[in-house]
């Protein structure tokens, strides 16, 4: 009976929407625990511990599985390694040593934007009206964003988040030569596993010029947060979620990592709500919605 089936199909997401919604939650936070550790750890330092850690909890996740890395595809885990793990987080740590959670988070919702704007570039089509007034849009509210939010945020650290923009657009393409020939879990852990070793020889560098960091127990359970709840957690649930709630609605729900990162920014940081911060926030997000009607 119709009655008894719309609860059953409700039911049916609402585990997935709780995974979805976790990831969110996790994903916005994590730019003010970022923020807060790269106070205490070297950046290159906690991004490698982030993700030996992710890689370790991966392989214990994914050890059944029988696929192996064939030797063609080897060149495609190290591009998605050096541009979704390594050089992202690499200006994504740095940035965020000098620019606020707020901003950094900010910045980043213009991937999207960056995005749609590159397809239509690799088509060799001219964008939408939309997309042209989205681009314009949201350049208006990084303009006044970048560079204002008292003394903590600073020009450098806001442009550094722009570096991890441009490199998660790269790996949003480069994804796609590998996609579907292996078990998403098992591709994450790939990834994770050769974005650690590529940032090994950074991290050792930091230690041979500063002296070895000395984290207290906070920051520690920062790291366990990042590498777990955030890489780990986030990778595996995002990829059960996305097959029950379909591409379309789950990415719909990106657009709240923004407001996460901010109001984690304010909540735990205790970062200014100032009105630069409210209207190029308020500006990047509709530019970024503009751009996909």
């Amino acid at each position: 009976m119709p009655f008894h089936s719309h609860p059953t199909k409700r039911s049916n997401k609402t585990i997935p929407l709780c995974m979805a919604l976790f990831c969110i939650l996790a994903w916005g936070l994590s730019f003010a625990v970022t923020r807060s550790a790269v106070q205490q750890i070297p950046p290159l330092t906690l991004a490698a511990l982030r993700f030996s850690l992710a890689s370790a909890l991966l392989w214990l996740l994914t050890r059944q599985s029988a696929a192996k890395l064939r030797a063609e595809d080897r060149k495609w885990i190290v591009a998605l390694a050096l541009s979704g793990i390594t050089f992202y987080f690499a200006f994504e740590n740095f940035g965020l040593m000098l620019t606020t959670a707020s901003h950094g988070s900010l910045i980043i919702a213009t991937i999207p934007l960056g995005t749609e704007l590159v397809i239509a570039w690799r088509h060799r089509r001219w964008p939408k009206v939309t997309a042209w007034l989205g681009a314009l849009t949201a350049i208006g509210g990084v303009g006044l964003l970048v560079g204002r939010g008292g003394g903590e945020s600073s020009a450098a650290g806001d442009l550094l988040m722009f570096g991890a923009v441009g490199c998660w657009i790269a790996y949003t393409f480069l994804v796609q030569h590998i996609a579907g020939r292996y078990p998403p879990l098992v591709i994450t852990r790939w990834i994770m596993l050769f974005g650690a070793l590529t940032l090994a020889p950074g991290a050792l560098l930091e230690t041979a010029v500063h002296p070895l960091p000395r984290p207290d127990l906070a920051v520690w359970g920062q790291v366990l947060y990042l590498g777990t709840a955030c890489s780990a957690m986030a990778y595996d649930l995002w990829n059960r979620a996305v097959p029950a709630l379909g591409p379309t609605a789950i990415n719909r729900l990106i657009y709240f990592i923004p407001l996460v990162g901010v109001l984690g920014g304010i909540v735990f940081l205790a970062e200014p709500l100032t009105p630069a911060l409210f209207l190029g926030g308020g500006l990047i997000f509709s530019g970024v919605l503009l751009a996909k009607c």
